[in-house]
């Protein structure tokens, strides 16, 4: 018997962006309405996805394979699951909501809701998310030669004190939504129901490793999104202990003007943050602006530093960001926050 997460949830690259954006952008706009309501929601829905993971991690040990979030092509849309196990008998996709309070599903009207603090908020209905989901991997399955595999989809809520509520007292809601709490006692009773293997485990390990080579990570542009430009973000790099901008560059360190403080490996934060934000390549003329510095064997050395992918030669060299799981994943961000938002604007 075997139970093997072949790939763990990383952070998103939106929500990686987000925490890149908190660096970034200047000290007045980072309490932001809509910065920080956007990223609150991206988080929520990270940190109800890891309380999933948490319960998933302690089933007894069972014969399947875990993928933690992925997304993939089913031309000519691509699709994303929140996990997805895989067995040789069948495969599970669990679509996971965070959403606390009420939640409150109606069958009829294709529909559910959110209750907090007497806000109501509405949402599609995740049943049919996750049965499009099973229709987009079906198809997926087909194109590489798999048609007969059974799959099942669970909506998954992931904290144990959001009340569910069946608005048409419909059985079936509860065989389909359910807490974070019982998902052990569901996956067994789902599991019980196939007793033939329908892929060999060779077969099995092989579409595992399919399904990690064509995972497509979504790559969001948030500067866009809310209308930030460069007039909006910090020149250079700033002082990790004291904020003071930017670093200047002295005996092969950076140091704070302000509070006198040294860091040796400064840029490297800065550099990870505009792959996230801006591009994911960079050239030296762009590290050098980047970076606040106009040295261009500096820029060099500290690019190459770095290991990372690069492409031609001299100063047509390009390098290249380091895919989104090779990021750090509890990078400091210089904000905490509360229930009041801040209503600038970004002008």
């Amino acid at each position: 018997m075997f139970s093997t997460t072949i790939k763990y949830r990383e952070k998103s690259h939106e929500l990686l962006a987000y925490e890149a954006l908190f660096r970034r952008i200047l000290e007045k706009y980072r309490l932001h309405e809509a910065i920080v309501s956007e990223y609150k929601r991206v988080k929520a829905g990270y940190d109800g996805e890891k309380n999933v993971d948490y319960k998933l991690s302690t089933y007894p040990d069972k014969d399947f394979f875990i993928i933690q979030g992925i997304r993939l092509k089913n031309p000519p849309f691509p699709f994303q699951i929140d996990t997805l196990i895989l067995t040789t008998k069948a495969l599970y996709i669990l679509e996971i909501k965070n959403q606390k309070g009420t939640f409150a599903y109606d069958s009829e009207q294709q529909q559910m809701t959110q209750t907090v603090d007497g806000e109501v908020r509405s949402f599609k209905d995740p049943i049919l998310q996750a049965e499009a989901q099973k229709d987009h991997l079906r198809g997926w399955l087909a194109r590489h030669g798999i048609f007969n595999m059974p799959i099942e989809t669970l909506v998954v809520i992931a904290y144990p004190t959001t009340i569910i509520k069946n608005v048409r007292d419909e059985p079936d809601v509860y065989q389909k939504i359910i807490h974070n709490e019982s998902l052990h006692e569901n996956l067994d009773r789902r599991h019980r129901c196939y007793t033939r293997d329908i892929l060999s485990f060779t077969q099995l390990k092989k579409i595992c490793q399919t399904l990690l080579d064509e995972d497509i990570p979504l790559r969001t542009d948030i500067l866009a999104q809310h209308g930030i430009s460069a007039q909006h973000l910090i020149r250079g790099i700033p002082c990790r202990n004291c904020g003071h901008y930017p670093m200047t560059r002295v005996y092969k360190n950076w140091k704070c003007a302000k509070c006198s403080a040294v860091s040796k490996n400064a840029h490297e934060r800065v550099i990870l943050d505009y792959f996230l934000l801006h591009n994911p390549t960079i050239t030296n003329k762009q590290c050098r602006e980047l970076l606040q510095i106009n040295s261009r064997k500096t820029a060099y050395t500290l690019l190459r530093s770095m290991a990372l992918n690069t492409s031609g030669n001299n100063k047509g060299t390009i390098y290249y960001s380091p895919s989104v799981k090779n990021f750090p994943q509890n990078s400091a961000i210089p904000i905490t926050f509360n229930n009041a938002f801040a209503k600038q604007k970004l002008i």
